[in-house]
């Protein structure tokens, strides 16, 4: 057998399972031979099955051996006038989901790619390994929304091809069809430039003529195929107005090299920079090149080079720098010493952040949001069947302060209807002992304090400790003798994972006007906190206990006036679940399970149950499979099931030994079984009919196998229990 983790997601309708096993290596006359009775029928062929179903679900089974990938597309067809009902499994509410962040449904992310403003829609695009929840082969995830706040999960945009996996990248509207991929002048392309890996990093293009829902990769990609060095990746495209001509920002080592070009196609070299200016340490990443007013004056802009650097970050590990200058078209000049480094964020998970394209009101501010890991652990966080969430999505701008021009970063407003107001104090004098807020808890808040920083000011410390619980707390304060916001995640619950997570991380914060303001936002595993209006910014994960949700103002060793409060419980943006069928009552035996768009997707190292039961005499039950391209295993139906599991009946697809197999699953014993090609990346239409002994197999609505077995029968008499379930080793 194979070793490793399987995941996989089914659909359940009506009185079946489905089942995926990996590759065992037996041939197809080692699997009769489990039985003394099996039958061949004749059948025509294997056809591809397109219909158009409203219940959909995808299987796919994935093994840890080398890249071996094995996936299941499967649509489940429930009996005639069955109503359907929407499954109770929760939906985005695992331990340390997060309710107003986005995540994927299932699986590994990691950086935002692509996220370009079109026609009503915010794209964002994200790194995606849509086989397991570590880093792997990386797709591109998409999701679109209206208001930056509520998402739409759409399919898959972009997968790995003959030029390697999908890095990271950008998009924009070609306005002015300089590529000729448009085809309606109303309605300009969408173009998304990326970076492939395989033996070589180069760059890459592709389009979409349908708002983004479809993406057709260009035929003469690479259109940057021979990189100066190996880190050659990530490139952010703009149009540069001043020029007439799009410009190229990407990430090389320890610099960032800017090309240009006139159609996107063909890219000239223009210039490069990097080390000495900035941090010391790290390779660079992820680059963005955008101008911004400065103290909301449009006729006073500044040039903004923002550029992720992986190890040697302020917080440790990843993070993300920025430079303040003018950039003419080719080349961009740093206004600031080469030693001076500017930090995005003082936290330790904030990456990868990128800004959107043609967003309306792009030139009097700029959107981004970032990626909410770190590479020291980003593979090992304790989540389940989802790994990482991004930030919050925030509006960026310039403000003179008396160190210089710096960047102000603020949740975006759009947030605030989300709201729902719980608390409000004024004017409270906070004393050396934590004071406890007894009338609030919650693990999605926002908090927005502010302190009286005075003469009168005794207390050497003080703020507000969030998700607090018997032995856990997470500090977010102030530290008066060296002027530093900060967030102390020391205790904020489960850090084994990582030996350097369990830390305090500072930004230096000067009082303003007597005032020091957090405004804090807490989520079930993660805190953002922005310091005096978006003058500093941490932002770090957390992994508290589910009952750990107090709250409390605290001061050391003296007092502070808190001059307002208002708390909010913040609404979960993650409602509607997906998942539908006519079966109810999902139970997650054993692996782990996840309800998405395609379906219910599970994963274990073992065995995986997700179980249902439902009561009929006769029954049929559908499902569209399809086995992916590097098919590896076997995907099929499972029926008349005791509840373990551990006795019933299963009919196969495997795409190993071309075979579609009908056997009992307490011996492994074949009843039946028909040879056939099954042929990886082609649907195939399995229907299981069952009355009373007689059983049928149907392969693309042809008899592919016709059993009679007397072995499961129902415990009640006239009526059997039907128990659906998934299984996988």
């Amino acid at each position: 057998m194979c070793k490793g983790v399987i995941p996989f997601a089914v659909i359940p309708l009506y009185v079946a399972g489905l089942f995926l096993l990996p590759a065992s290596g037996n041939s197809f006359e080692e699997l009769l031979s489990r039985s003394g009775h099996f039958s061949i029928l004749p059948m025509k062929g294997v056809q591809i099955v397109s219909k158009t179903i409203k219940l959909r679900t995808v299987l796919s089974i994935f093994t840890v051996l080398f890249i071996i990938v094995v996936s299941f597309l499967a649509v489940v067809l429930p009996e005639r006038n069955q109503p359907e009902v929407k499954s109770p499994t929760s939906y985005y509410n695992e331990p340390y989901r997060p309710q107003y962040h986005f995540t994927p449904e299932a699986n590994w992310m990691n950086d935002p790619n692509g996220m370009v403003y079109y026609e009503g829609e915010y794209h964002l695009f994200y790194q995606y390994h849509p086989f397991g929840t570590k880093w792997g082969p990386m797709h591109w995830g998409h999701a679109v929304s209206k208001d930056l706040v509520h998402w739409e999960h759409l399919p898959v945009a972009l997968e790995p091809d003959e030029h390697g996996f999908v890095f990271s990248g950008s998009a924009v509207v070609d306005w002015n069809n300089t590529t000729g991929f448009g085809t309606d002048p109303k309605h300009p392309p969408l173009v998304a430039v990326f970076t492939q890996a395989k033996d070589k990093q180069v760059q890459s293009l592709a389009y979409s003529t349908d708002k983004g829902r479809t993406w057709k990769k260009y035929e003469g990609n690479p259109v940057m195929p021979n990189p100066p060095n190996a880190d050659w990746r990530d490139p952010k495209v703009f149009w540069h107005e001043e020029t007439h001509q799009w410009v190229m920002i990407l990430a090389a080592g320890e610099k960032a090299m800017i090309y240009t070009s006139s159609d996107l196609k063909e890219w000239i070299y223009a210039s490069e920079f990097g080390k000495p200016n900035g941090a010391p340490e790290g390779i660079w990443e992820c680059p963005d090149l955008f101008a911004l007013p400065v103290d909301e004056n449009p006729n006073n802009k500044k040039w903004v080079l923002t550029v992720s650097i992986n190890n040697g970050a302020v917080a440790g590990g990843s993070g993300m720098q920025y430079f303040i200058g003018d950039f003419d078209g080719k080349a961009f000049t740093n206004n600031n010493p080469a030693d001076t480094t500017l930090w995005a964020d003082y936290g330790a998970d904030f990456y990868a952040g990128i800004t959107w394209s043609d967003d309306p009101n792009g030139k009097d501010s700029r959107l981004w949001l970032g990626w909410m890991s770190n590479w020291q652990y980003a593979n090992d966080t304790p989540t389940s069947t989802w790994r990482s969430a991004f930030s919050l999505v925030r509006k960026m701008g310039l403000k003179t302060l008396p160190e210089g021009i710096r960047l102000i970063q603020t949740p975006v407003t759009q947030l605030e209807q989300l709201r729902h107001p719980i608390k409000s104090l004024s004017d409270q004098a906070v004393q050396s002992n934590d004071r406890a807020i007894s009338d609030v808890h919650g693990d999605t808040l926002e908090i927005v304090a502010e302190f009286q920083v005075d003469p009168n000011t005794t207390a050497d410390e003080f703020g507000i400790q969030v998700r607090k619980g018997e032995r856990n707390r997470t500090i977010v304060g102030y530290n008066r003798h060296n002027a530093s916001l900060f967030v102390d995640r020391s205790q904020s619950g489960t850090s084994d994972f990582n030996d350097g997570f369990a830390r305090r991380h500072e930004a230096p914060l000067t009082v303003r006007n007597n005032k020091v303001k957090m405004h804090i936002f807490v989520d079930r595993s993660s805190v953002e906190v922005f310091g005096n209006d978006g003058e500093k910014v941490i932002t770090d994960q957390i992994f508290p206990d589910p009952s750990d949700t107090g709250v409390e103002l605290y001061a050391s060793n003296g007092n502070v006036k808190l001059v307002s409060l208002q708390i909010y419980e913040l609404n979960k943006i993650w409602k509607n679940n997906p998942f539908h069928g006519n079966l109810t009552n999902w139970q997650a035996v054993s692996g782990l399970w996840v309800d998405t768009r395609d379906g219910k997707q599970g994963r274990g190292e073992k065995e995986s149950f997700a179980m249902t039961a439902k009561s009929e005499q006769d029954f049929t039950y559908e499902a569209d499979i399809r086995p992916s391209v590097s098919a590896i295993g076997t995907g099929g139906l499972v029926f008349r099931s005791n509840g373990d599991g551990s006795k019933g009946y299963v009919a196969s697809l495997d795409a190993v030994s071309d075979v579609v197999r009908l056997y009992n699953s307490s011996n492994n014993e074949t009843i039946s079984a028909y040879r056939t090609p099954i042929k990886p990346g082609k649907s195939y239409h399995m229907k299981v009919v069952a009355a009373g002994s007689d059983i049928k197999v149907y392969i693309n609505d042809q008899l592919a196998i016709n059993a009679s077995d007397n072995t499961k029968k129902c415990s009640r008499i006239g009526r059997f229990r039907c128990i659906l379930k998934i299984k996988q080793y």
